[in-house]
Parts: structure tokens; sequence; C-alpha cells
């Protein structure tokens, strides 16, 4: 999958912060578990849903994905903002495929 089609697939479909003209440098931890995932052979849907995710699956992703984000410590609004912010697309979606055992906390540990 190329990378204009995973940001339309991903960015475009889970991200409030997707923005159209972004390059791939400026993407989230989750672009890019994401994407090796799929370099590996992994195939998900990217059907997009509005059921909010567990407080179990986000804490997972915070303390094993965000924490080696590039936004991490400045620019993440769901981290400096918590209780008024929305997490970007790439943990949203992964956060989804952890509620639904597609995969594991360790396949995205072992990707980052």
């Amino acid at each position: 999958m190329n990378e204009i089609n995973l940001n339309e697939k991903l960015c475009r479909n889970f991200c409030p912060y997707y923005k159209p003209a972004k390059s791939k440098g400026l993407a989230c931890m989750g672009f890019f578990v994401v994407e090796r995932l799929i370099k590996r052979g992994r195939e998900f849907s990217f059907e997009k849903t509005y059921k909010t995710l567990n407080k179990v699956a986000e804490e997972k992703l915070v303390q094993n994905m965000c924490i080696v984000c590039p936004f991490y410590k400045s620019d993440c609004d769901f981290i400096q903002q918590k209780e008024k912010s929305l997490p970007c697309g790439g943990f949203t979606l992964l956060g989804h495929l952890l509620e639904e055992n597609v995969i594991t906390i360790d396949n995205i540990v072992n990707l980052r």
C-alpha cells in the first residue's frame, strides 16, 4: 500500500488533525506502526467506527506507543489536554484493532 493510500485510508478516515498537504515526515507514530504492519503482510479493515476506545486500550497505547511518538512531548494535543482533545488517527485505529484482538500490544511495541 503506498503512502497516498495510507493517508487516505488511515489519516483522512480516522484523524481529526489530518491535513491533506502534510508530509510523511509529520506522521504520528501510529501511522508508522500501521505502515509497518502492512509491510509485514498484516491486513485489516480501515472502516471508520464511532465507538469510543476503552481506557485499558488507551492506556496501553499511551504507555507503549505514544511515548516514542515525535509529537509526544510538545505537539500532541491528546497527551497535553487529554480531557479536551481527541487522539490521532493511528492511535484510534490501533486502539480498535487491540480491542478486537486483531493485533496485540507486543505487535505495536515491536514495530515502533
